[in-house]
């Protein structure tokens, strides 16, 4: 019983650990970078050592992914799908589903962009960096396609969804919203009437 129970602790301090080293990374790779950002330091700043922090992590590339699918899951550890939010994008008529697609992906582009940039900055120099951002990107594409078959209730084809891919891009957030200063809900309404001529395609 004493063993279960020093188990269990050893378990509850193991996450708790490795939510502090996501927070800290997050924080760490969105103000320095890929580059300038080290696991050594990312213990140091998690007052963790650094055998705890490679416990967790084998290394930077995999701490940086934890570090994105924690903003895209908004902390909580749901899947995209399963957020309510995302899932509103079935209900209603489809201005409301449109709608509602804008208000999920600016959620994700405030939660997620800005890390997911990191990962941008990584491939440009680093094979495996480059690698999994390939993997990522296939990835968004097949959630673009099953938001965009949740809004108009079947299968667009692969044009439509090409065309919301590179619309739903974090690019376009980053140089929008961060470079020209539009707000998110700005931007909401443009991603909103840009998606409607998508689907007129």
């Amino acid at each position: 019983m004493v063993r279960e129970y020093r188990s269990k602790l050893r378990e509850q301090q193991a996450r708790v650990n490795r939510e502090a080293v996501v927070v800290v990374a997050t924080e760490m790779f969105t103000s320095r970078g890929w580059v300038a950002t080290t696991m050594a330091d990312v213990a140091d700043a998690a007052h963790l050592t650094r055998q705890t922090v490679y416990q967790q992590f084998n290394g930077k590339l995999a701490l940086l992914d934890a570090c994105i699918v924690h903003a895209l899951a908004g902390g909580d550890g749901a899947r995209v799908r399963d957020q309510p939010t995302f899932q509103a994008m079935g209900a209603g008529d489809r201005e409301a589903r449109i709608r509602a697609g804008g208000r999920w992906l600016r959620g994700a582009h405030e939660r997620s962009a800005a890390i997911q940039y990191v990962l941008d900055q990584a491939a440009v120099t680093d094979n495996a960096a480059a690698a999994r951002l390939a993997e990522r990107e296939a990835a968004r594409w097949q959630e673009v396609a099953h938001a965009a078959t949740l809004i108009v209730g079947n299968r667009p084809s692969d044009e439509v969804v090409d065309a919301l891919w590179v619309l739903a891009g974090r690019r376009w957030w980053l140089l929008l919203v961060g470079e020209r200063g539009w707000t998110g809900e700005r931007w909401e309404r443009w991603f909103a009437s840009a998606a409607a001529a998508t689907f007129a395609l």
